[in-house]
C-alpha cells in the first residue's frame, strides 16, 4: 500500500462512486478501478460492497477508512514537521456558522498572509459534530462551544486539547406574541440549529427555566435569517451571540434579553505537532477578547 493509493480509497469512500472519484483525483475510472482492486488484493479484503452499479463502503472498508485518515494525516504532519518555522501543506479547519460570520474574517486573512502555502480548507458545522470530526481526523482543527459540567468545567473529549478563544454573549430574541422564557407560558417553539449545537441546548435549558416542563417544539433552521425569520412570525424565539446580532437587521418590534454566555474554543488533537495548526492557534489568539471580557 502506498500514500496515492490511500488517497484515492479516501476520495472514493467519500464519493461512493469511480466516477466522481477520477474526476476529483484527475484519473481515468480505469486507474481507479486498478488502485482499488490492488489495494483489495493486498489487504486480502474487499472494502467495497458493489450492488448494480451502486458502492458502498463493506465492514472492512468502513474500519480501514479510519485508519486512512489517521495515516494519511499522520504523513501530512510528519512532512510539515521537516520544516517547523515554515508552515505548509494541507490544513483543514472548522468553526460554527456564528463564529464563521462574526470572528473569522480578519484572522483567516491575516492567516492566509502570513502562510501563504498552506492550503487551508473550511468547513462550518455544529459543535458535536465538528468535535467528532477532528476526533475522526477529518479536520485538523476547529472553534466549537464545548458543553460544560455543572461546576462550570469545560468538557474536552479524550485525545483533544483546547484553549478558549472568544465569549460570546448570548441573546434570546422573541416578539411580544411569541415565546417568553420568564412568563410560564407553555407554548414555546425555538428556531435553531440542527441537534449537536451547543446554543441549542442552551435555550433549551433557559426555555424549560428549570420547571421541569416539556422540551419545547424546535424548528431545524440553516442560517441565523431564517431564524430571525421564525422569530419575526411571532411562534418562535431563538438565541444568538451579540456578535451576531450586530451583523443582522433585525425586524422591529423584536425583544431581545440577555441569556448568559457562552465561551468558544479552539480545539485540536492533543499528540498534534502541526506547525499550520499552530500558526492558526497563534493567528487567532491574537484576537481573542477574552482578557477584555474578563474585566
Amino acid at each position: 500500500m502506498n500514500h496515492t493509493s490511500l488517497e484515492i480509497f479516501k476520495v472514493v469512500a467519500e464519493e461512493l462512486s469511480i466516477n466522481r472519484a477520477a474526476r476529483r483525483v484527475g484519473r481515468v475510472q480505469s486507474n481507479v478501478t486498478t488502485r482499488i482492486q490492488q489495494l483489495e488484493e493486498e489487504l486480502e479484503v474487499q472494502l467495497f460492497i458493489r450492488e448494480n452499479r451502486a458502492l458502498r463502503l463493506s465492514p472492512q472498508g468502513k474500519k480501514f477508512l479510519a485508519y486512512t485518515k489517521r495515516m494519511l494525516s499522520l504523513a501530512e504532519e510528519a512532512r510539515q514537521s521537516l520544516h517547523p518555522h515554515s508552515p505548509s501543506g494541507q490544513l483543514a479547519f472548522g468553526a460554527m456558522e456564528c463564529t464563521a460570520a462574526s470572528r473569522l474574517t480578519q484572522p483567516l486573512a491575516t492567516f492566509s498572509q502570513a502562510c501563504p502555502a498552506v492550503r487551508l480548507s473550511f468547513t462550518t458545522l455544529p459543535t458535536r459534530q465538528l468535535t467528532e470530526k477532528v476526533q475522526e481526523w477529518e479536520l485538523d482543527c476547529a472553534l466549537v462551544a464545548l458543553p460544560a459540567d455543572e461546576e462550570g468545567e469545560v468538557m474536552c473529549p479524550d485525545g483533544l486539547a483546547c484553549q478558549p478563544m472568544f465569549v460570546e454573549r448570548l441573546m434570546l430574541l422573541q416578539t411580544a406574541e411569541g415565546c417568553d422564557a420568564g412568563n410560564g407560558r407553555t407554548a414555546r417553539k425555538l428556531a435553531a440549529f440542527v441537534d449537536g449545537c451547543t446554543y441549542r441546548e442552551i435555550a433549551l435549558r433557559l426555555l424549560a427555566g428549570g420547571t421541569g416542563d416539556r422540551p419545547p417544539e424546535v424548528q431545524a433552521v440553516g442560517s441565523y435569517h431564517a431564524m430571525l425569520a421564525c422569530v419575526a412570525s411571532g411562534s418562535y424565539c431563538c438565541v444568538l451571540p451579540q456578535s451576531v446580532l450586530e451583523l443582522l437587521s433585525l425586524p422591529a418590534g423584536l425583544s431581545v434579553t440577555p441569556a448568559g454566555t457562552a465561551v468558544t474554543q479552539f480545539i485540536w488533537r492533543s499528540e498534534s505537532r502541526s506547525p499550520a495548526v499552530e500558526s492558526l492557534r497563534r493567528t487567532l489568539l491574537a484576537t481573542s477578547n477574552m482578557a477584555e471580557m474578563s474585566r
